[in-house]
């Protein structure tokens, strides 16, 4: 019986290592292979983008300087990875579940996150390996930028501010959390213009149950649709116009940026102010 399980277990083996034998190389870093399969991997999610754009003259050229990229940034990770592996450089298992709670919270359902999860062509422990290599690259960049940028003096900041005291002011802020409706393919603007109205007449409402509106109604439901302080120049001009018109505790009627439909609540302003050393 020993006999047969062995025998069963080498024919297993055999045939997983045939596999990656028969698997072609496409880069080798520091000895590390990137093989055909893994490339190939990465690349579906992109090919499938490119087909649902259509097909247009410019498309094999495109997918010609796409999977220069994704291999150029898979050796680049072979690389920082290497590099990590060699300092000891490690993650715990509690950072990638965090990683990987945020990842499910851009997700109304559990159903659209598995399909969101297939549609990459992964499966959870694809991504946990990703959400893991990914802090790992992290921890090393801090660490190298750590290790090159000397803690400046207290004598060198005092000597930055004074030389740039004219640029500590800091502009007018507004704080607003939104209930935002993405442009989605195959989703016609009326029918998401009709959920923007219905979630609209809701929060003129019940002004006090905006939080709970944007985490029933939001494509982006996570912190509640806050989006923190944020001053001029730094949002798109037809997020930021809008928002910058709202009075404390005003809400917007519904208004389209390129990215989709937004409502949005004013929950803060900070006036314009020079910052102290």
């Amino acid at each position: 019986m020993k006999k047969i399980i062995f025998a069963a277990a080498a024919l297993l083996m055999h045939g997983a290592v045939s596999a990656r034998v028969l698997d072609r190389i496409v880069a080798t870093v520091n000895g590390k292979a990137i093989f055909y399969s893994e490339f190939n991997e990465r690349l579906k999610p992109f090919r499938e983008q490119l087909k649902q754009n259509g097909e247009s003259a410019d498309m094999e050229k495109l997918e010609r300087r796409m999977k220069k990229e994704i291999l150029d940034a898979m050796i680049e990770e072979k690389v920082l990875l290497n590099k990590a592996e060699q300092d000891k450089i490690q993650v715990t298992e509690s950072e990638v579940d965090q990683g990987m709670a945020e990842i499910r919270a851009r997700f109304k359902t559990e159903q659209e996150y598995s399909d969101e999860i297939k549609k990459q062509g992964l499966t959870v422990s694809k991504m946990r390996e990703n959400i893991k290599n990914q802090l790992v690259t992290i921890k090393l960049i801090n660490k190298e930028v750590r290790a090159n940028v000397p803690e400046p003096s207290e004598k060198e900041m005092k000597k930055f501010y004074d030389d740039n005291e004219d640029k500590m002011i800091v502009g007018e802020q507004v704080r607003v959390r939104q209930i935002f409706f993405e442009f989605e393919p195959g989703v016609a603007k009326k029918d998401l213009m009709a959920k923007a109205k219905q979630a609209l007449a809701e929060a003129k409402k019940k002004p006090e149950s905006f939080s709970q509106l944007a985490e029933k109604y939001s494509s982006v439901p996570e912190n509640a649709g806050d989006t923190g302080y944020f001053g001029r120049g730094e949002k798109i001009p037809e997020f930021e116009k809008p928002c910058f018109a709202l009075n404390v505790g005003e809400i917007s009627d519904v208004f389209e940026t390129p990215l989709g439909y937004h409502i949005a609540k004013c929950v803060g302003r900070n006036a314009p102010e020079k910052k102290t050393f």
